[in-house]
């Protein structure tokens, strides 16, 4: 991490590796580097005030608002290919932490946090491969950033250091430790699959030679979105699948 470029992150938890900035232009950029220099413990959380330049998937960006959760987390254990990815593990701890703020949420494969109702996306997750592990970004909407209406959000969620606390010490507690609060990864695609947006409708996607159109049916075992193409074939799309659509209505 190059010194002097901003301010050393400020530990705001004494009992949680819970770090936070005033302004950022990444929180993943700048925990990205923070991995690359220092020794930091698994399950570090940054947040900030401010995110000046927030990245979504690769050509995307996320505008934050201030107010709204920005925040990055820091994960060292390395990913079976057996087990289903980070970028799941952390929207199951998500809806979890949602749900128990009577705020229920839906699942839009394979990265967003939809609410229920009114159906609009009202977080995102930002998984990244540095130093033999991950980081993980999520930006939650408390508010709604000007000029994106379509996006969600709701007010009524705990202020962005409650959320960033409660949302490490519960990912922690899930995945990070050997405590009673670890869930099974079927437990995990139990709820995954109760809480999936579109299923069982019709959804478009880019394929490598242009559109592809297909039902959704499931998560499968390691967490990849099972849909039935219209000529009866079930396919397996990876989580780096790209413009998941729904397509209604459809006649085939």
């Amino acid at each position: 991490m190059s010194k002097g470029a901003v301010p050393e992150p400020r530990q705001v938890s004494s009992d949680f590796p819970l770090f936070f900035l005033e302004s950022v232009e990444s929180t993943n950029t700048f925990m990205k580097e923070w991995v690359r220099s220092s020794s930091l413990r698994q399950g570090t959380v940054l947040y900030a005030g401010t995110q000046t330049a927030g990245r979504g998937r690769p050509g995307n960006r996320w505008l934050h608002f201030p107010g709204n959760l920005a925040m990055s987390l820091w994960v060292s254990t390395e990913r079976t290919g057996e087990e289903i990815p980070w970028t799941l593990k952390a929207a199951f701890v998500l809806l979890e932490l949602l749900s128990d703020l009577g705020v229920p949420c839906v699942l839009k494969y394979p990265n967003d946090i939809w609410l229920e109702d009114p159906p609009r996306k009202i977080a995102g997750i930002l998984v990244e491969q540095v130093n033999r592990g991950a980081v993980i970004g999520l930006g939650v909407n408390r508010r709604t950033p000007p000029g994106m209406e379509h996006f969600g959000a709701c007010e009524a969620l705990p202020e962005m250091h409650q959320l960033a606390l409660g949302y490490g010490k519960r990912f922690f507690r899930t995945f990070l430790s050997n405590g009673s609060d670890s869930v099974s990864q079927a437990a995990i695609l139990e709820r995954l699959n109760g809480a999936l947006l579109w299923k069982g409708r019709w959804v478009a996607w880019k394929g490598q030679n242009g559109p592809l159109v297909g039902k959704i049916n499931r998560l499968g075992k390691t967490g990849q979105l099972e849909v039935a193409t219209s000529d009866g074939k079930d396919i397996l799309l990876p989580e780096t699948v790209r413009s998941l659509e729904l397509l209604e209505p459809f006649h085939g």
